[in-house]
């Protein structure tokens, strides 16, 4: 009989993870895949849809044609409960699933509400319901001071990953590089000072102080503000408000939230203290053995990024292959800080580190090439329905910068 495997979770690691086992097991085995949403999310994308008004449709495709491309089955409906015992699956409306092998990547929900009136008067950029309301903010915004920032993060004891405060401030750089370029076109950059903010003692810690450095430059460059060690308690519609007990007039609040676990997996048992999955290096749940777990919901996932989480997927798809028999090479896991963060006029800046986890890269590669490897994963991975560049793309590009 064939061995069932299902994925929770349609991102970037669920979609990698999909794709993967296609490539691996083809249809040796049933795959499912499960979620509540009907589009899949290129997050990347979105300070586009925020800043630049692109359409959020260029952000997501259909869940279903990723799926249906791979000839897998997609359920799309949320999950309510997972017995991992009984290896059972509940659904919202009422269904049952059952699994050999569970694949868990559900993301994680973006706790706004966990900020005092973050409703009223927040913005975010970390979906495609608050990206396009930033950008319908921005038509109307008449200048004042402007904050951008990240709530902490709290991590567990389980496995031995980074220990960061700020879970991940790269969108925070993309946007503060955008804004300042379409407060300057609209005439308001004098009138709008931007500050970006850290609930860590030092901005984009989880890389080194070459590439902070770098980073901190074109900062002062664009005269941009900073804060560390800075938590929001609170917004109005004048102030924003720390922790620390301070305050400072704000004319436009952007946040990234709180990174929150999704309830049934900590009432399933399957979560650290901190709400995380807990897995091995081969993406193995700690605990249970046909259970396996890539991006943001894991433990192993810090600072919590796209790349991290493609790298978990294709792990966990590759260890659950060579469980079913497949010579297959599974990956060391060695994660890196890889992203791109759009500034002006068809300028980027490309970060690579891989200090954090005791390894020696720490570059950025600013200018025209790194806008255009940003605009073309963007239309690769839509275009291929979520398949990531090959692998020797990132190769050269470690290549390259390792002799700079």
């Amino acid at each position: 009989m064939r061995k069932r495997i299902v994925i929770i979770g349609g991102g970037f690691a669920g979609i990698t993870a999909m794709h993967t086992l296609k490539k691996l097991l083809r249809h040796e085995v049933d795959v499912t895949l499960i979620d509540y949403r009907s589009n899949t999310l290129n997050k990347p994308r979105l300070p586009d849809v925020a800043i630049k008004g692109e359409s959020v449709e260029h952000a997501r495709f259909l869940m279903k044609k990723a799926v249906k491309h791979d000839d897998y089955q997609l359920i799309q409906e949320t999950v309510i409960k997972i017995n991992p015992k009984e290896q059972k699956i509940f659904l919202k409306e009422g269904g049952i699933e059952g699994y050999d092998y569970l694949i868990l990547a559900p993301g994680v929900e973006k706790y706004y509400a966990g900020i005092e009136g973050f409703i009223e008067y927040g913005y975010s950029v970390c979906d495609d319901i608050q990206a396009p309301r930033l950008y319908r903010r921005l038509q109307t915004f008449k200048g004042g001071p402007v904050f951008i920032g990240s709530m902490p993060y709290e991590s567990g004891i389980r496995v031995d990953a980074p220990k960061l405060i700020a879970p991940c401030e790269g969108p925070v750089g993309e946007v503060m590089f955008m804004l300042k370029e379409f407060l300057r076109k609209k005439g308001l950059s004098e009138s709008s000072p931007i500050t970006a903010f850290t609930p860590a003692k030092i901005f984009f810690e989880d890389v080194g102080d070459d590439v902070r450095n770098a980073v901190g430059a074109i900062m002062k460059k664009e005269r941009i503000g900073l804060l560390t060690e800075k938590i929001v308690s609170k917004i109005d519609s004048e102030r924003i408000y720390f922790k620390d007990g301070t305050s400072e007039l704000c004319a436009l609040p952007i946040i990234l939230p709180q990174y929150k676990p999704y309830e049934f997996l900590m009432e399933a048992g399957l979560t650290d203290e901190a709400g995380f999955i807990p897995t091995d290096n081969q993406m193995r749940h700690l605990d249970f053995k046909n259970v396996f777990a890539a991006g943001d919901a894991t433990a192993l996932s810090v600072p919590k990024l796209g790349h991290i989480a493609v790298v978990q997927a294709e792990i966990a798809a590759k260890t659950i292959a060579s469980d079913l028999g497949k010579k297959v090479r599974i990956p060391a896991f060695e994660p890196a800080i890889l992203c791109v963060m759009e500034r002006s006029n068809m300028q980027a800046t490309m970060i690579y580190s891989n200090i954090l986890y005791g390894r020696n890269l720490d570059e950025t590669l600013n200018g025209h090439m790194a806008f255009i490897m940003k605009w073309s994963f963007d239309f690769y991975y839509n275009f291929t329905r979520g398949h990531m560049p090959p692998k020797f793309a990132e190769n050269l590009l470690v290549k390259y910068l390792s002799r700079k």
